[in-house]
């Protein structure tokens, strides 16, 4: 009898939880994946699938540069680790506050522009050739922040910077004028390189170097703007 009056009691708090699981719908699932998704990935964009991250790591050496960049894609809701490269940052590590500073900076962007010195593009992604004369200006002014072709330069297509891409740090800007100006001092030309010959895991000057010109080449045929990616930096 007991067990009979347990079971009546128990079949309408069934039937309740059943329907809240289903009130819950598409936003219930959602809020189900964003809690189990990597601490990392809270915050990024609904639609973002692809993600460059790159963190501190003793695996190679012990030094305040030294950083491993991963390559991580969502399937079906789970965020999995394609790659992991190793890779090195400013010379002082994270935390970047001023232009000259030595430190990466922290946080989440955007992928400006992706560049290499041949003449097409390798992948799928924004593109512009990046030739001998291009810097992106550290010069106070109204060009600050900003990608120039400047006569008489020669070191523009120099080993490390053959392939990468220009991080969205700081409003940085693909000519003058466009687009919200950047803060004057607080950083410029923050890029994703690879190496020049023999210093594969040399330190930087604030940007996060793949050492390996072959794993930059498959970052850039990975990335797909439809997957709307993003570069997580010390998270």
């Amino acid at each position: 009898m007991l067990r009979r009056l347990g079971s009546l009691l128990l079949a309408p708090l069934l039937i309740v939880a059943l329907v809240a699981v289903l009130d819950a719908g598409p936003a219930g699932a959602a809020a189900d994946a964003a809690a189990r998704a990597p601490r990392w990935a809270r915050g990024l964009p609904d639609q973002t699938e692809q993600v460059v991250r790159t963190i501190s790591s003793r695996e190679y050496c012990r030094q305040v540069w030294c950083t491993v960049t991963q390559a991580w894609e969502r399937v079906d809701g789970t965020w999995r680790l394609r790659r992991e490269f190793r890779s090195t940052i400013g010379s002082n590590g994270w935390g970047k506050q001023r232009e000259g500073d030595g430190r990466s900076p922290i946080g989440v962007y955007r992928i400006k522009v992706t560049f290499t010195t041949q003449a097409s593009n390798p992948g799928k992604m924004r593109w512009r050739q990046r030739k001998a004369t291009s810097i992106v200006s550290s010069s106070a002014g109204r060009t600050y922040n900003t990608w120039l072709e400047v006569p008489g330069v020669t070191s523009g297509n120099r080993p490390s910077m053959r392939s990468g891409w220009v991080v969205d740090f700081n409003h940085v800007r693909l000519r003058p004028g466009a687009g919200r100006a950047p803060v004057q001092g607080k950083g410029s030309g923050i890029f994703y390189h690879t190496s020049k010959p023999g210093a594969r895991w040399a330190p930087t000057a604030g940007c996060t170097q793949v050492g390996n010109p072959r794993q930059m080449r498959w970052l850039l045929t990975w990335l797909r703007p439809a997957a709307w990616p993003r570069i997580v930096q010390d998270r």
